[in-house]
């Protein structure tokens, strides 16, 4: 039987690497990426092809004989949106509809969407698929306007748009500027959890391989002509304090400390239970306890990189002048 041929748009990145990682054997998988963040040295046996590419400049035969595309390929988190929201708009916007414009024109058969829960921005009330939305950063606008152009523009194909909790684990191409990623690294590094807000702000949160494990789901087994879905768990909706507090309890670092209320207002609780009705029998493999201890183990052998931290790897090569000012490379 042949493989189902797949473009994997930011395919080096935080989550697609690891799904490049569980699923090389399984999928037949073109990883496109403009290469800010680097190239995964455990991928490069692991893709049937990669394309160095901008996704601004995406065209129509990068979509030759694919069958499923899914997009990852954005400017990743609300702290590299506020750069210069031009370039957001550029990039995470304007690529997106270039994209969704392409595939209008090809044969494929299923697009799926990397959104994220950001687009809530601050809610009291546990916020579904159907509640109001309240962006507040341009990262999270832009997930707002990349929505909707895919749900009115796209044609002949499923759409799928993953509304995806603050990501955390461990990846080949790791992040730090994650809330749990970066209080467990500090916690073995320096011996100390500092959070530096007052850690009110309420976050829910998903491990990349249960993303990668729903990705998998619904390419094999969901039909739907279009599916818009929060991605997480419903025990999963935490503050900040508690997720330092699980960290110290686990790492008996008792050296946790908390600053003042900031003028950061994202705070959201999600309501997941519309995952479950739309994945009968999908289980979560990882809870906050199990993933931190799985951080645990991976970072006795890591070693922090700039590109860790997505935005000081981004001003470095605006500042090196490797990038130019509208993040194309010189």
């Amino acid at each position: 039987m042949n493989k189902k041929r797949i473009l994997l748009t930011g395919g080096f990145g935080y989550i697609g690497s690891t799904f490049i990682e569980r699923y090389f054997n399984k999928y037949s998988i073109t990883a496109l990426d403009v290469n800010f963040f680097g190239y995964p040295k455990k991928l490069k046996s692991k893709t049937t092809k990669t394309i160095i590419k901008d996704i601004r400049d995406i065209s129509i035969a990068d979509l030759k004989d694919i069958d499923i595309v899914i997009h990852m390929s954005e400017l990743s988190n609300d702290p590299m949106g506020e750069i210069e929201p031009s370039i957001t708009e550029d990039i995470n916007v304007e690529g997106t509809k270039k994209l969704i414009d392409l595939c209008n024109k090809s044969n494929i058969s299923k697009f799926i969407y990397m959104s994220s829960c950001s687009v809530y921005g601050f809610n009291e009330d546990f916020a579904n698929e159907n509640s109001k939305l309240n962006p507040l950063t341009e990262y999270a606008k832009s997930k707002v306007k990349n929505e909707e152009y895919i749900l009115n523009s796209s044609k002949d194909y499923e759409v799928k748009i993953l509304r995806n909790a603050t990501a955390f684990g461990f990846s080949n191409n790791h992040r730090l500027d994650l809330v749990v990623n970066d209080l467990v690294h500090s916690a073995i590094k320096n011996n100390e959890i500092k959070v530096l807000s007052d850690g009110s702000p309420i976050r829910p949160i998903v491990h990349i391989v249960d993303i990668c494990r729903i990705i998998r789901y619904l390419i094999e087994t969901d039909s739907s002509k279009k599916l818009l879905l929060n991605v997480g768990h419903n025990l999963m909706n935490y503050s900040i304090k508690d997720i330092a507090m699980a960290i110290s309890n686990i790492t008996n670092i008792d050296n946790l400390s908390f600053g003042k209320l900031d003028g950061d207002k994202r705070s959201y609780k999600v309501d997941f239970s519309y995952l479950e009705k739309s994945l009968p029998g999908f289980v979560f493999k990882y809870d906050l306890e199990k993933g931190i201890d799985e951080l645990l183990r991976n970072y006795s052998a890591f070693d922090e990189q700039i590109q860790s931290r997505r935005i000081e790897q981004l001003n470095h090569l605006v500042e090196n002048q490797i990038l130019n000012n509208e993040f194309r490379f010189v």
